[in-house]
């Protein structure tokens, strides 16, 4: 039985082809490594695209000078300026992503800014809690006043269940923030862009949060495919009160 060897004039063709063609296992089966393997160009690639979307998602967290921001999969720290723009020197942002590599690049832009109120934090956004993140930070009195996720939500496996997590570690009164890709319409570009990115740009990750929040608001941009949302925790008495309506 005879075997079928590629010959040399096809194995240099697949060697010269993009690594976006090439490499499934950077995709969506393994996110993770994908960003980590990326991180270096991130930034090239998606600074200045997001600006006007980042800061007007920091703008809707209503921050306050003195507060503590956790930025979940908070990638290369695109969204630390505008975020500490708003807390000011006194406030501590807590920075989370589950790629090393993208954490390297944070880290980076936090050295290089000075920025001594930034932790970063190598974790599974899964099992965050309030008690883990008081150990690993030794911030023993944390109280998380913001969350924001930025273009994770489309990408996190189990973004439920880290929503959730998330939305448990926050005080009551405290804003949650969400900006990320929609489309309901599977087409070419769709595929691409789930294809990119390593996710899921037809989930509808603004539910659970509407779902939960009191003063919701959703906003819309890049004709349409990009959502803002945010809204506030409510206490208990409150959210039962408003439950019995």
């Amino acid at each position: 039985m005879s075997t079928y060897r590629r010959p040399a004039a096809d194995k240099r063709i697949a060697a010269s082809r993009p690594l976006l063609l090439t490499s499934d296992i950077t995709m969506s089966k393994n996110p993770t490594r994908w960003y980590s393997l990326i991180a270096p160009l991130y930034d090239l690639t998606v600074t200045g695209v997001y600006t006007r979307a980042r800061r007007a998602t920091a703008r809707q967290l209503r921050l306050e000078a003195g507060q503590t921001v956790l930025d979940v999969a908070c990638g290369t720290g695109e969204n630390f300026r505008y975020i500490l723009a708003g807390i000011g020197p006194a406030g501590t942002l807590i920075g989370t992503d589950y790629s090393e590599g993208m954490l390297a690049q944070a880290r980076r832009k936090v050295e290089r800014n000075r920025w001594s109120n930034v932790r970063l934090l190598h974790a599974d956004a899964r099992t965050l809690s309030l008690a883990s993140l008081r150990s690993e930070l030794s911030l023993p009195d944390l109280r998380v006043d913001r969350v924001a996720c930025t273009l994770g939500f489309s990408v996190i496996p189990e973004w439920k269940t880290v929503f959730e997590r998330t939305w448990d570690l926050l005080a009551p009164g405290g804003r949650y923030a969400i900006l990320d890709w929609y489309s309901p319409d599977r087409t070419l570009f769709t595929r691409f862009a789930n294809r990119i990115a390593a996710g899921d740009i037809h989930r509808r990750s603004w539910e659970p949060l509407e779902q939960r929040a009191l003063e919701f608001e959703r906003e819309r941009m890049f004709r349409g495919m990009v959502f803002m949302v945010t809204g506030s925790k409510p206490g208990s008495q409150v959210k039962q009160e408003q439950n019995r309506r």
